[in-house]
């Protein structure tokens, strides 16, 4: 049973309509949870976005209010299918909204919450605004995105996952025009989160219904990126989304993709991240923007990227956090102490192919759902415009929107972490003595780092390089 309670300002329909608390009083709901992530374009500056609503059994888009901490937690319920009520008006005025229970299915209780292992095909939808006539990309640049070879999107996540995944099957369709202009889809192009996604998913898979069939010959698309030929609103898009085409009633892996989205492919794995639940990370100065980590490309998606001369900047890895929630490391390439005590391990590089040593090492904290990760990154493969040659600590905490922050020694944090302060180097030490976990970086192998780790009371001195208290 979930137990997430949140208080309502108000419970919005499709186009903005508005129910009163009585239309809902005492009433039960079921319907699938839909989420999105909304990524401004990285030069702007602007904040991230995020939306979460429950698609109900009737057609109603129930809203759910999301700036707390458990928004991860939210997150994680996309593609499942729940029951809630919608209670009598609170004190302030406002309705009340329970999550009761998640309805178990034909896919299990949380369709898309977990492990993305195997084929992943997914299509692209190239959508013309009703009144803008440009193309600015041809078919053939779409559909060579998904190519097997250093740049295509086959490519990119069969490394990332160690082979995985793939998107074997993927392809890409011309392009079709929407019955509607694009300020009927986005009131004001290129600024606020007002466009309807909703309405430009609808109209977009219809649009192409005639030549495409979802079901892709018996072996469904997962994901729909939908290629739009001009801006949006703020951003760019990427979640779930519910929906029944050529008889397949499923959540849809769906991205929403302006120009500039697609002008680097490092956007485009970026949305497709979030299409497979993961969300943003972050750096550790605390200053609210999850586009700081040089790290992730589930952070930062472009910053210390390699070039394309087709695709623009191309993915970077994420971090091991995000690959091990998606069970693409082994419970045998992660180390997780049982007990305490001084352990000396090898963490070979995230990006390496193939190792026999470790991609990671879990550090809990007793009594907490606080803990860190170690791993190693390189500047090999996707990896290879990488700051530079490192130990990565992330502090990883499920109270927040970002659960994993790239530790950074240096006081106080920089603003982007492509600086010395977070990558850890031989003979440094990171010490979290309220934790009771020392980290060492004790010499250089061939393929990463030898790592030096202690884990409860009796720690040995040293160096507090961190900053922490």
């Amino acid at each position: 049973m979930v137990l997430v309670k949140s208080t309502l300002a108000a419970i919005l329909l499709m186009f903005g309509s508005i129910l009163s608390a009585a239309t809902f009083a005492d009433t039960r709901v079921q319907g699938v949870v839909e989420v999105v992530w909304g990524d401004p374009p990285a030069e702007t500056q602007q904040p991230a976005h995020f939306r979460i609503q429950v698609r109900s059994d009737a057609g109603q888009i129930i809203v759910v209010p999301s700036d707390g901490p458990e928004r991860d937690a939210l997150a994680r319920l996309a593609g499942s299918r729940v029951e809630l009520t919608i209670g009598a008006e609170a004190a302030d005025g406002s309705p009340e909204l329970r999550f009761l229970r998640m309805i178990a299915t034909e896919q299990g209780d949380a369709m898309l919450g977990g492990a993305v292992l195997g084929s992943q095909p997914w299509v692209s939808l190239l959508c013309k605004f009703g009144d803008v006539a440009a193309e600015p990309e041809d078919l053939a640049f779409f559909q060579g995105m998904y190519a097997n070879q250093p740049g295509g999107l086959d490519h990119y996540w069969r490394e990332q996952s160690y082979d995985l995944i793939d998107v074997v099957g993927s392809t890409a369709f011309a392009w079709v025009t929407l019955p509607n202009p694009q300020t009927f889809y986005v009131p004001t192009p290129g600024s606020g989160t007002s466009a309807n996604l909703n309405r430009i998913f609808d109209d977009c898979t219809a649009a192409v219904d005639p030549v495409v069939d979802f079901s892709n010959g018996g072996n469904p698309f997962v994901g729909i990126n939908l290629m739009l030929n001009e801006r949006l609103d703020c951003c760019a898009w990427g979640g779930t989304r519910f929906a029944t085409l050529d008889g397949i009633s499923k959540s849809w892996r769906t991205t929403w993709n302006p120009p500039f989205a697609y002008a680097n492919q490092g956007v485009i794995a970026h949305e497709m991240g979030h299409g497979f639940g993961l969300p943003h990370s972050n750096n550790f100065d605390n200053d609210g923007n999850p586009y700081d980590s040089h790290w992730d490309v589930m952070s930062s998606a472009t910053a210390s990227a390699i070039n394309d001369p087709t695709y623009g900047r191309l993915g970077k890895h994420t971090l091991a956090y995000h690959k091990d929630r998606l069970a693409w490391i082994s419970a045998a390439q992660r180390f997780e102490p049982s007990s305490n005590g001084s352990y000396t391990i090898t963490i070979d590089a995230l990006a390496l192919a193939n190792t026999d040593n470790y991609r990671m090492a879990r550090l809990n904290i007793d009594g907490s759902s606080r803990y860190y990760v170690i791993e190693v990154r390189d500047q090999i493969g996707y990896d290879g415009n990488l700051p530079g040659r490192a130990v990565i600590i992330s502090e990883i905490s499920s109270g927040r929107s970002e659960p994993a922050w790239v530790v950074d020694g240096d006081v106080p944090p920089a603003n982007a972490n492509n600086n010395e302060g977070s990558m850890w180097r031989v003979g440094e030490v990171f010490t979290d003595a309220a934790a009771q976990i020392r980290v060492e970086v004790l010499s250089a192998t061939a393929n990463g780092f030898e790592v030096g780790i202690t884990v409860g009371p009796d720690l040995p001195d040293g160096v507090f390089d961190d900053g922490f208290e």
